[in-house]
């Protein structure tokens, strides 16, 4: 898409610096790899530390968004009364679960909900979503530029299918072939309480056959058909690199647990998410006839762009204490689902302009 050192430095493998520090810089999940286990002290202290890390540079890469999107005025237009309501109702739904969080909550399946609850459940099934629509729609990117069969649609639907099918096959090997890995966080033992039960269900271990074998059966199909692309080595290796990049971040989960794995997955998202955002900036205002906070910032992005990220990072910083805070919880949860919804309007391959400027052309069947 933009180089082979940039594609694979930020596009594929950008977690890996975190990914490191994580595991061998504070020691979380290191007991994979023979380390002595954290006393809790140092376990809070370390993932207390990994996720204000996460939060910042998800911070940052939300924000994006929103440069986007409130910084051009024809992708303004395009939508400009969603634009002005979209935040001031998820805003007004966000403020009422959470004056009504301490209200008696209801109980389903044995578990007490209250409408924030629900809320927060919301936004991390969303972001689950999200953040694997992102990756499966960068494939399609790199199918789109590759052609020779992998733009089509049978493909596309291959390349959805893997994704799927892994995140199925990590969410039930985990309490089944790994349940110690849930101990790390409060949530995840929680979790694992839940689901140490399915350990003695035959149909537990049933459904882990199912999805293990269905997953093995479309990576296969799905490197048959990568692999009959009339093309060479070098040209496959961008997307064979950001599927093998994907599968290996679900290995994650499986070597050190979900705290690592999911800020491993949300940190790759962030940090591919503004490296495209630099790349299509660059190429759609880098000509210079657009005006706007979105052509200042993404035309050029020697100086524009270590600011904005800078002075978003100043601005988190500032304001991480007040984390605790309603008013707080509320900004954060918004721009989260403003950022989920915003993404989901202007980046789909399939858009003509989107398409066009990254240098599609016709060939991209993505329907991504």
């Amino acid at each position: 898409m933009i180089g082979p050192v940039w594609d694979v430095a930020a596009l594929a493998f950008g977690w890996l610096p975190f990914y490191l520090w994580l595991v061998v810089g504070l020691g979380l999940g290191a007991q994979a790899f023979g380390a002595a286990p954290l006393t809790k002290g140092e376990l809070e202290a370390a993932t207390a530390a990994a996720v204000l890390a996460a939060l910042a540079i998800s911070y940052v890469h939300r924000h994006y968004t929103f440069v986007v999107v409130y910084g051009d005025r024809e992708v303004f237009s395009q939508r400009a009364r969603a634009y002005w309501l979209a935040p001031a109702l998820i805003v007004a739904i966000l403020a009422l679960a959470k004056a009504t969080a301490s209200l008696s909550p209801a109980t389903v399946a044995g578990i007490k909900l209250s409408p924030w609850q629900i809320a927060l459940f919301v936004t991390g099934a969303w972001n689950i979503w999200h953040t694997l629509q992102q990756r499966y729609g960068l494939l399609r990117i790199y199918a789109g530029k590759l052609g020779g069969g992998t733009e089509r649609p049978e493909q596309a639907r291959r390349d959805r299918a893997l994704i799927w099918l892994a995140t199925a096959s990590v969410a039930v090997a985990l309490p089944l072939l790994r349940p110690q890995l849930l101990a790390g966080h409060v949530n995840a033992r929680k979790a694992a309480r839940v689901l140490a039960p399915l350990a003695e269900a035959w149909w537990a271990w049933a459904l882990l056959a199912a999805v293990i074998g269905a997953f093995a059966w479309v990576l296969l199909s799905w490197l048959r058909h990568e692999l009959r692309a009339p093309a060479t080595p070098g040209q496959r290796a961008p997307r064979l690199a950001m599927m093998g990049s994907t599968l290996l971040l679900f290995a994650v989960f499986l070597v050190h647990g979900p705290v690592v794995g999911y800020l491993c997955f949300g940190t790759a998202h962030a940090v591919e998410y503004m490296a495209f955002v630099h790349h299509y900036g660059t190429k759609k205002y880098g000509r210079g006839d657009r005006r706007g906070a979105a052509a200042a910032v993404l035309a050029d992005a020697r100086l524009a762009v270590p600011a904005l990220a800078g002075g978003l990072l100043l601005v988190f910083w500032l304001i991480h204490e007040q984390r605790r805070t309603d008013l707080y919880l509320i900004y954060y949860t918004a721009t989260s689902w403003l950022h989920f919804l915003y993404d989901g309007w202007i980046w789909k391959v399939r858009r003509p302009e989107l398409a066009r400027t990254l240098e599609l052309g016709a060939r991209t069947q993505a329907g991504a």
